[in-house]
């Protein structure tokens, strides 16, 4: 891209992941970074920092529009991309145990957040990486969405969020590949991570897995690092370890 700003764009940058990977970034200060979320409450924080650039966005159509066409007319070339949208629980919900919990409310909740938005963004930012140089996308998938790594059952809605979400990021990670062969995509599981998402569940959780977000930022960073284009969706964890579908 003749006269392209190179950018890193974190979304979700209110996640605890989010949030430490961009602080991660400003340290290392390769690139400004766009960092995007719902909530402005949740971009404050990032003012006082030259090297990022504040993005408000609700992930409705036309917000996510509005996104896209603003960092095409600032002619951004996307380095890196990730999307850190996740839940797993909310008020009135929590992960299921028997398939007679399973509530529509709470599914559609939950497929909205861990499928839909992820795949919404990156149906909006498509163009702009078809003609980035050499994008790396990692989406944060979970690896108890992987149905051949599915020993215990439960949690059934989302484990299956996260299974449609690895399903359609495969979909557009061979799609990408015809528009940009240098792109390339993960479904990324970032490991347990002391964050408000993993809190509830952190009493059945040995310390010693238990990974800071600053710890999840920087594994994630150097998994990024380390990927090649190849046309394929990648599956892995936090150590760069292949995850099976």
């Amino acid at each position: 891209m003749t006269g392209s700003q190179k950018r890193d764009v974190v979304v979700g940058a209110g996640s605890g992941i989010g949030c430490a990977l961009i602080h991660r970034w400003i340290d290392l200060a390769a690139r400004p970074v766009v960092a995007i979320a719902r909530s402005p409450s949740s971009l404050e924080h990032f003012e006082p920092f030259d090297l990022v650039e504040t993005r408000v966005c609700d992930y409705s159509d036309e917000a996510l529009a509005s996104l896209a066409e603003g960092l095409r007319d600032d002619n951004v070339d996307i380095e890196r991309l990730v999307i850190c949208n996740g839940v797993l629980q909310g008020e009135g919900y929590r992960p299921e145990r028997a398939v007679h919990q399973l509530d529509e409310h709470a599914m559609r909740r939950v497929f909205e957040v861990n499928t839909f938005i992820p795949m919404r963004v990156l149906a909006a930012l498509t163009p702009l990486l078809k003609r980035s140089e050499a994008p790396r996308i990692a989406v944060l998938s979970a690896r108890v969405g992987s149905i051949g790594d599915n020993r215990r059952g439960g949690w059934y809605t989302y484990r299956g969020s996260k299974a449609a979400l690895n399903m359609m990021l495969k979909c557009a990670a061979l799609e990408l590949h015809r528009l940009n062969p240098s792109a390339k995509v993960l479904a990324y599981h970032p490991g347990t991570v002391d964050t408000p998402l993993s809190e509830p569940f952190q009493g059945s959780v040995d310390p010693s897995t238990l990974l800071s977000p600053e710890r999840a930022a920087e594994a994630l960073d150097k998994v990024l690092a380390e990927t090649e284009p190849d046309g394929e969706l990648s599956y892995l964890d936090w150590r760069g370890d292949v995850i099976p579908w």
